[in-house]
């Protein structure tokens, strides 16, 4: 019985407490300031984060290759990121590649295989876009 007082005092104390906060302070909570806030699904989260790195990563392997005009062709495997490239005089080396995320390359003559993961086909779908909308 003892428990159930004190349990109910403390809750008239932290009931009081955050109505003066709120009420007297203007103590902003979600939902009630100025701008309009959204919550996120930790799914949606995750998403836009990889979303960014794999930009990120599709931009960088995009300058490593040469730009977009050293661009002839490219497809994907399960893996890897296959780009014919014009001039192959201009790639970056092969450490550039990793320090921008790739697990290696493969380089025959103009056909190069940046080998990324199973992240390729997101890789693949903003390399595209950065090739259709310019970059680098």
């Amino acid at each position: 019985m003892t428990q159930i007082v004190v349990g109910l005092i403390f809750t008239g104390i932290w009931f009081a407490v955050f109505r003066t906060l709120i009420l007297k302070l203007d103590l902003k909570t979600p939902g009630r300031g100025d701008e309009e806030v959204k919550l996120y699904t930790k799914a949606d989260y995750k998403a836009k984060a990889k979303g960014d790195i794999l930009a990120e990563e599709a931009a960088a392997f995009l300058a490593d290759l040469g730009g977009r005009e050293n661009i002839v062709d490219v497809t994907n495997c399960a893996t890897r990121l296959r780009v014919t490239v014009k001039d192959d005089s201009l790639l970056a080396a092969p450490e550039v590649f990793k320090a921008h995320g790739a697990h290696g390359l493969v380089h025959n003559g103009c056909a190069i295989q940046v080998i990324i993961g199973l992240s390729v086909p997101q890789v693949r779908e903003r390399f595209e876009d950065l090739l259709e909308h310019g970059a680098v």
